[in-house]
């Protein structure tokens, strides 16, 4: 076996003619969330989307995110006449994240944000940019490029300090997914995404 760094990909030397087959394991540690206003106007296509991400808030320290989930409820019918079922599906619903923080009272910019959303009640931009920055750029730039960015609107529906024992004090928040949760793909240089 042939274990290549960058990318974390495992691939077997031997994998065929000029075919690369293995594991890709995307660490969660340098996922970076970011906050910021809904925009006046929809943004035209990923590069705008993920250059305003990135201009947007950061939030700090983030201990863990949750899932991003999306549903269909599903109803069974069944025949009275007979063995056979159908389903039917329903309307996608999406759910909520939990996200929690270290508390930061300095935080200015992200937890400011997220609390100020929570007392205004209004919705927000959250932007969730993953660690799988292509090879050889240093940062996350609109010029350099970036990590997949998932990012969907949310209101904040509760917010909760959390003080224990021997342990940080955590800034624990749940967000109500409110649109379609878009995914932007990772690339080298954004001004090339259509």
């Amino acid at each position: 076996m042939k274990i290549k760094n960058k990318g974390n990909t495992m691939a077997s030397a031997k994998a065929g003619a000029g075919a690369s087959t293995g594991i890709t394991v995307l660490n969660s540690q340098g996922t970076k969330v970011f906050i910021l206003d809904v925009p006046a106007t929809a943004w035209a296509d990923c590069a705008a989307a993920v250059t305003a991400i990135q201009a947007g808030q950061l939030v700090g320290c983030p201990q863990s995110l949750g899932s991003m989930t999306a549903t269909r409820s599903s109803t069974t019918y069944k025949c009275l006449s007979s063995n056979q079922t159908a389903k039917s599906l329903g309307a996608i619903e999406y759910g909520n994240l939990e996200i929690g923080l270290l508390l930061d009272p300095n935080d200015k910019a992200g937890q400011a944000a997220i609390k100020k959303a929570f007392a205004d009640n209004t919705e927000v931009i959250v932007g969730i940019e993953l660690s799988n920055m292509a090879e050889g750029t240093p940062a996350a730039t609109p010029v350099k490029g970036n990590g997949t960015v998932f990012w969907f609107k949310a209101g904040v529906s509760s917010v909760a300090t959390e003080i224990a024992m021997d342990a940080a004090v955590l800034y624990n928040v749940t967000l109500e997914i409110s649109s379609e949760i878009t995914e932007c793909p990772m690339k080298e240089n954004i001004a090339k995404t259509p």
